[in-house]
């Protein structure tokens, strides 16, 4: 019994270096790459423009709320974002 115990012991703690690991791993790959090819899910050159109208933070979150490659989606949830925020600042 006692040996089955250092086993089972040996193996969880195997399995938590092993995923410790591969996070951090994932983390730094990630962080390499997000900088040369970040993933949008608009083409460039209409999330600049939207930028440029409703904000960077307004074209993110919308972009994140909107389907792939749908533009007028983008463009009409960071218009409500934007429009949102105004009212609540009161201005």
């Amino acid at each position: 019994m006692p040996s089955q115990q250092v086993d089972l012991f040996g193996f969880v703690a195997s399995f938590v270096v092993l995923t410790g690991v591969g996070v951090i791993a994932s983390r730094a790959i990630g962080s390499v790459t997000e900088g040369k090819e970040g993933h949008h899910s608009i083409p460039w050159e209409d999330k600049k423009r939207l930028t440029e109208k409703y904000g960077k933070w307004a074209v993110n979150r919308a972009e994140s709320q909107c389907p792939h490659n749908d533009v007028a989606c983008v463009e009409r949830e960071a218009r409500i974002s934007l429009e949102v925020i105004k009212h609540r600042r009161g201005t």
